[in-house]
């Protein structure tokens, strides 16, 4: 008897090895996977853009240990979320920065209200009001206000003997002193949606925030008209159009990306900018130049405006409160998003004005003359519904470009516009085969990896390597209109990569991606790992990050000598800026198509299907 028991103990034994070494081998079964997922509360979280996925990552899952977070990046628009509510898919926190009620009501049903939380009593009420429907109810919630102006080179003003403006006169005066000595007055990015609607709308901001600017406004966020006011709007044109002659923009303008004017700019070969705090922060002109935020000048002093907006918005799916504890646990991850220590990680503590009266922000130097505009309330907030910015876009450019010569033409076009069926609405592509956007241990993530794939595939490069989290939700069966398509994988933000690199290289850009910390690309969990396609990634994950073991291509391992052609898809000022640096390649071509346009080509042009997902990930 006892040495049957002893042979029964090894066989134990044994077999609690061999389970063992199944696990450590990446080959656990999917129930396993599942009860060790239950140890932990999932929550997913959409972040609006790359920005938030720097600033929050590391703090949400350092501050929450006992939270399995799932983060994804959103495209930017209330619409977004509308797509995935069709599916019964809505994340736990939503976040967007563009935004505008008349959008956003179509969700009302959908998300939690937070009227009568702790959380909404700590906002100013009349930012409040802002979102609140008639009803009483509110759904979504202000982070700090981006502060959007005109940022001068007082450096250069004070070479050049040219007096900094105070109003729309001494503006023009001074775009004239700067171009006489070959110096450009005043360059922006109007290649962007965003800068076209907020100069134009940043240009007139006495007129829109005048008592007829404001009843129309209420109008427009309550669907009662869907029509520009001529006597509102028709002196925005004018302004427009002068604003345009004084400064000398014209058709090159129209098609400089991001980068181009902030170059310039930066260089001394222009004036002033558009830009926000975060610009000021960022730019770091000749060596010493001084930079100052100035607001948007009208006739008189009293006439001047800095336009703002929320850094983003922050709602709850009301299905992912459905039980108290549950309830309690998404509330206080947003109020930690919220707090003062949440906005310090997205304001830089001296760059933005707080909606919350319990966060107090300082503001830097240079923007020390935007305290008596807070004072004063001086301070408008962007009209920026979808539309808004779609056709602020179009009418600026044809303004640009010489197509709309008059403004009472620009507002005939722009109301035509706003008239006419949405683009993008028409189906143009079936996907025949569901794909999870979850992360196993045993699979990766299987939609990324098909999107990446597909990407891999059109390229004809050897190896493609993006963050996982570019693919912002499953890859759902059936119908898509163009706009559908585009919510499958993030497109502002992403940038293509492609360059030569040997095989020590490869593994030199994927060990520094997964120790890199604090920087826009960096891995804090699973769901913000990469995605590989080509290669395999051998990784172990360990209490202080994730190690990189082995690369490997048809189950040997990488040629370090050997060269390939490689894509990265990532964050081009800031990940690839820093990745390339630190495995030193200097030659990168970022002219390809985005994720968008491969799959537009892929699934309309070509009429085919994505590429199936591969086991692209062992992770120990």
């Amino acid at each position: 008897m006892k040495k049957f028991f002893r042979l029964l103990l090894i066989a134990t034994m044994v077999l609690f090895t061999l389970l063992g070494c199944n696990r450590e081998e990446g080959k656990a079964t999917k129930e396993e996977e599942n009860t060790n997922e239950k140890a932990k509360e999932k929550v997913v979280v959409a972040c609006w853009g790359n920005q938030m996925l720097d600033s929050y990552t590391e703090y949400l899952c350092s501050l929450f240990p006992e939270v399995e977070f799932e983060f994804v990046l959103a495209t930017n628009s209330t619409d977004y979320y509308r797509f995935r509510q069709d599916h019964d898919d809505m994340p736990d926190i939503l976040t967007v920065r563009r935004f505008a009620l008349k959008d956003a009501v179509l969700l009302k049903d959908y998300l939690y209200d937070l009227s009568n939380t702790e959380l909404a009593n700590t906002y100013y009420g009349s930012y409040l009001d802002s979102y609140t429907y008639d009803d009483g109810s509110v759904n979504w919630l202000p982070t700090c206000a981006e502060v959007d102006g005109i940022i001068i080179n007082k450096t250069l003003f004070d070479e050049y003997g040219v007096s900094i403006p105070t109003d729309y006169a001494s503006f023009v005066a001074a775009c004239e002193a700067f171009e006489r000595v070959g110096i450009r007055s005043f360059v922006s990015d109007f290649s962007a949606d965003y800068t076209c609607m907020e100069v134009l709308q940043g240009a007139s901001i006495s007129v829109l925030q005048s008592i007829d600017g404001r009843k129309w406004r209420q109008q427009y966020e309550s669907s009662a008209t869907n029509e520009l006011s001529e006597k509102v709007w028709l002196p925005v044109f004018q302004n427009f159009f002068d604003f345009v002659e004084v400064t000398g923009l014209g058709p090159e303008d129209a098609t400089y990306p991001n980068r181009t004017p902030k170059e310039l700019f930066s260089e001394g070969k222009a004036a002033m900018f558009r830009g926000t705090g975060a610009d000021v922060i960022t730019f770091p002109g000749r060596g010493n130049d001084e930079v100052l935020l100035l607001p948007y000048f009208g006739q008189s002093e009293n006439d001047n405006w800095y336009l703002t907006y929320p850094t983003f918005q922050i709602a709850a799916s009301k299905k992912g409160m459905d039980d108290p504890e549950r309830e309690k646990l998404i509330l206080r991850i947003m109020t930690a998003m919220v707090n003062q220590e949440g906005q310090d990680h997205i304001s830089y503590g001296k760059n933005m004005v707080p909606y919350k009266k319990d966060v107090t922000l300082d503001l830097m130097d240079e923007m020390s003359n935007l305290k008596p505009y807070v004072e004063r309330n001086k301070l408008y907030i962007r009209l920026a519904s979808n539309e808004m910015f779609r056709i602020s876009r179009d009418v600026v450019q044809m303004i640009l470009n010489g197509e709309v010569k008059e403004p009472k033409e620009a507002l005939d076009v722009f109301n035509s516009k706003l008239a006419g069926e949405e683009p993008g609405n028409e189906i143009v592509a079936h996907i025949d085969t569901y794909y999870s956007n979850d992360f196993t241990p045993l699979h990766g993530n299987q939609a990324a990896s098909a999107v990446a794939n597909t990407m891999r595939e059109l390229s004809g490069v050897d190896f493609l390597f993006m963050q996982a989290c570019y693919v912002a939700n499953d890859i759902y069966k059936g119908d898509y209109s163009q706009k559908d398509l585009a919510y499958i994988a993030k497109n502002d933000g992403g940038w293509p990569g492609r360059m030569e690199l040997t095989g020590d290289q490869i593994y030199a850009l994927v060990e520094r991606t997964l120790s890199m910390t604090g920087n826009r690309g960096a891995v804090c969990n699973d769901s913000t790992l990469y995605v590989s396609s080509g290669f395999v990634m051998d990784i172990t994950k360990t209490e202080e990050g994730y190690v990189l073991n082995a690369l490997t291509v048809d189950g040997k391992e990488l040629d370090g000598s050997a060269k390939y052609s490689f894509l990265i898809y990532g964050d081009r000022d800031w990940y690839m800026t820093d990745v390339m640096e630190q495995i030193g390649v200097t030659e990168v071509d970022t002219s390809g198509p985005k994720a968008e346009g491969y799959l537009y080509m892929r699934l309309v042009e070509q009429g085919g299907q994505l590429e199936a997902p591969t086991d692209y990930i062992i992770l120990r």
